[in-house]
């Protein structure tokens, strides 16, 4: 049978990981590389790395990466059940199937006849992996439509997250992006320039961040502005900047910083995040998305992606919805399983 040719091996830190091995199996896969790994523990420190890799006949050809996580962001809105959630997950954690300090699952299933008993295995191995690590819940988040199906009969399907945004960069420059879009877009870009060069805002590139407290206060006042729920890896992510492919863009009029956010690359994608912004200055965010634009051009990567959130200004940058914001998840009791079907309606 496929299943006793299988060789399954529990791992808890990438550096037990032969690099060339993950990263074979990784194909290419934004924020998924041995590299982004590395960085992703640096940044989690406080959370447990559960690497569950599955080998046929002595090669990897899948894996399921999971974090044992006790301050999550959960996307409820309500402060009082966020709240009151985040207390459980204090005393019995949540394990996360995903990618560190990304939207991107944690699972990759190869595209042969051993996917559909290789799913099952996984699927039954991390129910068993949530009992012995005394986790409350098991999420396995922003999935693909069609990467929802299949699973054990314990998982819950929903679709309550905020998709991310994506932008395809088939364009040989920035000036023939500009140039593709209609007039209204490129007086726009222009606009911008003229305006922000009046107000004296400059940005600058850092490979390291000097000044993470300030950006930290720009950063956690935009999520209080915007009822955003903070996110408790934002100083390591600054922090560790150094360790993977990133650029933190500073906005400043007179050396003061008016807005900054982190630039990360992997695999040849590129991701915008921790976004912050003082109130009332004008065009900073947009001289902000125009400069990494203009990065990924300039370092070649194929897609850049935005995040969730702004959707009208980022389908006016050329960014449409990606389709990652299915979610399945398992409870280790049926009390909590009904809590979190009860959480997780619309």
């Amino acid at each position: 049978m496929l299943n006793n040719s299988l060789d399954f091996k529990i791992l808890h830190s990438i550096s037990e990981v032969d690099p060339a091995s993950w990263d074979q199996l990784s194909a290419g896969r934004p924020f998924t590389s041995h590299q982004w790994y590395r960085y992703g523990e640096a940044v989690m420190a406080d959370t447990l790395p559960i690497y569950l890799i599955v080998y046929h006949e002595g090669q990897p050809v899948a894996r399921a990466t999971f974090w044992r996580a006790t301050n999550e962001p959960i996307p409820i809105r309500s402060p009082i059940f966020r709240k009151g959630i985040g207390a459980l997950l204090k005393r019995w954690p949540l394990l996360i199937c995903r990618s560190p300090i990304c939207s991107l699952p944690g699972v990759i299933l190869p595209d042969t006849p051993l996917r559909t008993v290789i799913q099952a295995e996984i699927s039954a191995k991390a129910i068993q992996i949530m009992h012995e690590t005394d986790c409350s819940f098991l999420a396995i988040d922003y999935l693909q439509k069609k990467d929802s199906m299949g699973w054990a009969k314990n998982f819950i399907s929903v679709s309550f997250l905020d998709p991310g945004t994506i932008m395809p960069l088939t364009w040989p420059s920035f000036e023939a992006y500009l140039n593709a879009g209609n007039k209204k877009d490129r007086q726009h870009y222009k606009r911008t320039l003229r305006e922000a060069e009046k107000l004296g805002i400059q940005i600058t590139r850092h490979r390291h961040v000097d000044s993470v407290d300030e950006a930290l206060r720009l950063i956690h006042a935009m999520e209080q502005r915007f009822g955003s729920i903070t996110n408790p890896w934002n100083r390591a992510m600054l922090e560790n900047l150094e360790m993977v492919n990133g650029i933190f863009l500073m906005a400043s009029i007179n050396d003061q910083m008016v807005g900054c956010g982190l630039i990360l690359q992997d695999n040849n994608a590129q991701m915008n995040t921790t976004l912050g912004l003082v109130e009332n200055v004008q065009y900073v965010y947009f001289m902000l998305v125009y400069e990494s634009i203009k990065l990924a051009f300039e370092t070649h990567m194929s897609f850049l992606r935005l995040g969730s959130g702004a959707y009208d200004v980022k389908k006016q940058l050329g960014f449409s919805l990606e389709d990652n914001n299915s979610l399945l998840f398992a409870a280790a009791n049926p009390v909590l399983q009904k809590l979190g079907q009860w959480l997780s309606k619309p």
